[in-house]
């Protein structure tokens, strides 16, 4: 039986389609959406959503898959469990996104490997603290803020210094509804890093035009992270955000650059929009009600 005692979050609608799982415009098994050849790399690679992401990959048929994580034993036993789905190799890099030293080796490793860079990086590693902001520690709460903006960017870092020279190397982050939707109680530290985040990743996108990079809410997945933090979720199937960011690599998504989206808008529907959403510059961060229709008087 569910628990009603604890608030629960869901979607909110942008395509009149909503997904819950993996459909066949991004199914990871269709030849349409192919990754054969890509090298991909995935942080949080070890479990729920980075290991969904993974697993959409080595079905897609990527050459190489590589997974980080801060636990070895981890790693270990999903790269056990991909390598039963395909070909790709599957490599295994036990290092903290925190570490920038740790992820320029790991990085550098994968692209001497595949001896052709780096096509496809997901940045699944997150953090997330159920905290007052009058209480615990700061050093707690800021925490959230260095894993969550500071560890994404020195993954984009390690990628954009060993990118493949062919096609358009991607991005895409795994952020949260929560930059959004609004305030929460005890998630002053979450909501403000996501918020970030997302504030981030267009100007990584204008400074880097030869690259595509994206924000994109995974769903409401369940996750060691999410029980921490008190929810209880609608639960989405993982295999959801694992083809949606297989199908955010692939060229029919090349209009995406820039953008914010949710894993649950049906793809076709946003392609046949797309004029509209770039015309309107949708899908992207601002404040609410601005700009407003109004005849300007300015004054000295």
């Amino acid at each position: 039986m569910a628990d009603t005692s604890r608030p629960t979050w869901e979607w909110q609608p942008y395509t009149k389609i909503i997904h819950r799982s993996s459909y066949p415009a991004i199914d990871s098994k269709d030849p349409a959406n192919s990754a054969e050849g890509k090298v991909v790399v995935v942080t949080g690679g070890g479990t729920s959503i980075g290991r969904g992401v993974a697993t959409s990959f080595v079905q897609a048929g990527a050459r190489i898959v590589a997974i980080i994580g801060r636990r070895s034993e981890v790693l270990e036993s999903t790269k056990a469990g991909l390598e039963e789905l395909g070909s790709a190799k599957i490599l295994t890099y036990a290092v903290d996104i925190l570490d920038e030293p740790g992820m320029n080796a790991a990085f550098e490793d994968i692209s001497r490997i595949s001896g052709s860079g780096i096509d496809v990086v997901v940045a699944s590693a997150g953090l997330g603290t159920k905290q007052l902001a009058t209480a615990g520690t700061v050093a707690s709460w800021w925490k959230v803020f260095e894993v969550n903006i500071k560890g994404t960017f020195i993954t984009f870092r390690a990628f954009a210094a060993n990118k493949s020279a062919k096609g358009t190397p991607t991005f895409i982050s795994i952020n949260s509804n929560a930059a959004h939707l609004g305030a929460f109680p005890e998630f002053s530290a979450y909501v403000s890093a996501k918020m970030g985040l997302a504030h981030l990743l267009p100007s990584l996108q204008v400074e880097n035009p030869d690259l595509r990079i994206v924000s994109i809410h995974p769903g409401v997945i369940e996750s060691e992270m999410n029980a921490d933090a008190g929810f209880s979720f609608s639960k989405d199937n993982v295999n959801l955000p694992g083809d949606f960011a297989l199908w955010l690599a692939s060229p029919a998504a090349a209009w995406t650059a820039g953008k914010f989206l949710w894993s649950h808008w049906d793809v076709e529907e946003l392609a046949e929009r797309k004029g509209e959403i770039t015309a309107k510059g949708e899908l992207t961060m601002g404040l609410k009600g601005w700009p407003r229709e109004v005849e300007v008087e300015v004054r000295p």
